[in-house]
């Protein structure tokens, strides 16, 4: 008789080590990508209770139920008030924040908080100059009433506005204001991708001093075959650079994603990137932009301490923004692309520097013309819609199509995720804030809003 192969495959085997093997590729490769999503689940946990608990002065439960909401119930967090810090926890993968005075919360990466840069002295005690207020009975403020508490309306069960807060500035005083419960007039807020509006002002105090130029390079790229090395402070400023940067936030392993909640540098992050096209050949809306901006204003500056404290001293002191906190990655940049936290009032104090072309209380504090500067549109930005990191309302010189329509054409806007706003109207004299929680974002109508404040202040004006 003869012997059994004990190696001999039977009929279907084959197909079963096909499966097999393919089912242990699949667990390769998803093993890594399920590490890396816990990451960056975990990472922004960490980083939203932080900031929330520690910046915002807000419960843990307010904050996790709010503004976690999205975050998977697989995610647990927990504080350490104690120690300044959050964690975020997905099973065996875990990560910190924690809180430093001055420059809200980083995560912690490798286990140890790097401590980039030297914890800035504590605020003076100072009482900035309030914002001037129209009276109370001011038929401005009467008549926005209906306006402002519509805005706090949630008209449609799919589309949550989750306004928390509104400010108007009406001809440099203040005529409406509200909040949500839950939140006042010292409520810091996130401000989101309003904050790369804030690092246009930074860099225009740095060019005023002669410390940066538009036409300035950016450091490490000038070797004569690296086609980064036409790379300038004005492409980056107008979204122009032509950098291989994704702004996807469908995906969680996206590349914003990853850049703020999975690696300890943002910009060191981009600066890996390769070039799409040539610079100012393409317009493109990147976060990744902005953080090698403000790296490269690090750079510039070449001094750690001064560093740390240069938004506070340079902008936020000058103009009363004492709420104000940009925050920094783990090694010690700021995030200028999403991470600052500020009072509805202090947002609006910002966009009345623009409204008055840089100028606070008789001080200029913006270059002349850095306003205009950010008024003009990009090259190759759509419908005029973008300027140097403004949002714009020019339209298209073609066929005048514009963003808002329904808003006069000089509108421009510092903007950010879940429909932050601090809108600018000149020929009205208008600065409108609104600070929220949108799901989602076209839940609330900028638009909208601020035409009906333009119609009420007409009529009544």
């Amino acid at each position: 008789m003869r012997s059994r192969n004990p190696f001999r495959l039977r009929p279907g085997s084959m197909a079963l080590l096909l499966l097999i093997a393919a089912a242990l590729l699949a667990v390769a490769w998803w093993a890594p990508t399920a590490h890396d999503f816990a990451r960056v689940a975990t990472g922004f946990g960490a980083k939203q209770m932080c900031s929330g608990v520690f910046v915002s002065g807000r419960e843990p439960e307010q904050v996790r139920s709010s503004d976690m909401a999205d975050l998977p119930a697989i995610v647990s967090t927990s504080v350490d008030r104690n120690a300044g810090s959050a964690t975020a926890r997905i099973g065996p993968v875990h990560r910190e924040a924690r809180h430093r005075d001055g420059l809200g919360c980083s995560l912690v990466f490798n286990g140890e908080n790097t401590a980039a840069l030297p914890t800035p002295p504590a605020r003076e005690e100072e009482s900035p100059e309030p914002l001037a207020e129209a009276n109370a009975d001011d038929p401005r403020r009467l008549a926005l009433a209906p306006l402002v508490a519509a805005a706090f309306g949630e008209p449609d069960a799919d589309m949550r506005r989750g306004t928390r807060a509104v400010i108007i500035l009406h001809r440099g005083e203040l005529v409406a204001e509200e909040y949500a419960p839950g939140f006042d007039a010292d409520t810091p807020l996130p401000g989101w991708s309003m904050a790369k509006s804030v690092v246009h002002a930074l860099t225009g105090i740095l060019l005023a001093e002669d410390t940066v130029a538009l036409d300035d390079g950016i450091p490490g790229w000038d070797e004569a075959d690296d086609q980064r090395r036409d790379i300038t402070l004005r492409h980056l400023l107008q979204m122009t650079p032509g950098l291989a940067f994704d702004e996807d936030y469908t995906s969680p392993l996206g590349d914003p994603i990853r850049m703020l909640f999975g690696e300890p540098s943002a910009p060191g992050f981009v600066r890996d990137k390769p070039m799409t096209h040539a610079p100012g050949h393409g317009w493109e809306y990147t976060s990744g932009t902005t953080n090698l901006l403000v790296w490269v204003l690090r750079e510039a500056v070449a001094d750690e301490g001064r560093w740390a404290t240069f938004p506070r001293d340079a902008l936020f002191r000058p103009m009363g923004m004492r709420s104000a906190v940009m925050e920094t990655d783990a090694k010690g940049n700021f995030v200028g692309s999403s991470f600052m936290y500020a009072t509805a009032r202090d947002w609006a104090r910002f966009g009345q520097l623009y409204l008055q072309d840089g100028q606070w209380e008789g001080t200029r504090l913006l270059p002349e013309g850095w306003v205009d500067f950010a008024r003009q549109p990009a090259p190759h930005a759509p419908e005029g819609s973008y300027g140097a990191h403004f949002w714009l309302n020019r339209g298209d010189p073609d066929n005048g199509d514009r963003p808002w329509p329904a808003l006069p054409e000089d509108t421009y806007a510092a903007s950010g995720y879940q429909g932050q706003e601090v809108v600018i109207v000149p020929s009205a004299d208008l600065v409108v804030v609104r600070l929220g929680l949108s799901r989602p974002r076209e839940a609330w109508d900028r638009e909208w809003f601020v035409a009906g404040a333009l119609e009420v202040l007409d009529r009544v004006d």
